[in-house]
């Protein structure tokens, strides 16, 4: 847990989510099908991206916040199946080399936007306090741009878009321990994003849109979750190497 408030890929929650709640406020806990429903908050500070296509080079700054609900499907203690609706907003800073082979150097924040996502995790191998869990997950949102400059002056965005998808798969290893089970896993995370509808250039070869890519595919989470077991479970979550963010989540059991 201290490393994890140091280091900061979509958040995947513990491997062992499926089988810490054991105990709901309605449905029997016999019963092989549950529910939990709950919020998400996913803060992620440099997602390491890249241009692509139209430019080259890192992007100098990549960040985003979400804000979310989330709806979980549990089979058996062993499965969920989960979807994430919200609202998320990006800020970016990057250079480009304009016509006249200038530098130059473009900022643009998104307006809040709804954002969703769809994932799914399972419990492959429990073995007394261990699991080893397998898990997915793929998120999009389609935001307006908020305002853009280019060298400190402000340019029109008019209708111009700024779209993000990602997915993301990891395996990772849980152990509990009475209110705690921290975890870590090895992910590996597609990201992608375009900004376009633009009527001047944000790029090189005077493209009117921008690709990025994130730089490093594998990286790394650390979390751990705190649960008696009944009723609500709360999940810290740290990603390293592939971006540096953090994430908060909890979860009811009905």
């Amino acid at each position: 847990m201290c490393l994890s408030l140091h280091l900061f890929a979509s958040p995947q929650g513990s491997p062992a989510s499926p089988r810490v709640l054991h105990k709901g406020f309605f449905i029997p806990s016999k019963c092989w099908v549950n529910i939990r429903g709950g919020y998400e908050g996913d803060f992620v500070f440099d997602a390491q991206m890249q241009q692509d296509q139209e430019g080259s080079g890192a992007v100098d700054q990549y960040s985003q916040t979400t804000n979310a609900g989330i709806a979980t499907i549990n089979l058996l203690e062993r499965l969920d199946l989960y979807g994430v609706f919200g609202s998320s907003r990006v800020f970016a800073q990057w250079r480009f080399i304009d016509m006249a082979q200038r530098v130059r150097n473009a900022q643009m924040e998104t307006l809040h936007h709804f954002s969703w996502g769809v994932g799914i995790r399972a419990i492959l191998i429990q073995h007394c306090n261990w699991s080893l869990g397998l898990g997915g997950r793929y998120s999009a949102s389609h935001n307006r741009v908020g305002w853009l400059t280019v060298d400190g002056t402000s340019a029109p965005t008019n209708s111009a878009r700024f779209r993000w998808s990602e997915w993301e798969a990891n395996l990772g290893v849980a152990y509990h321990i009475d209110l705690f089970t921290p975890y870590i896993a090895v992910n590996y995370l597609d990201k992608k994003a375009i900004l376009n509808r633009l009527s001047f250039f944000v790029a090189d070869q005077a493209a009117e849109s921008d690709h990025f890519h994130n730089r490093r595919p594998v990286g790394m989470n650390l979390g751990c979750t705190i649960s008696t077991g009944k009723f609500f479970f709360l999940n810290v979550e740290a990603r390293v190497i592939n971006e540096e963010a953090v994430s908060v989540s909890g979860e009811f059991r009905f």
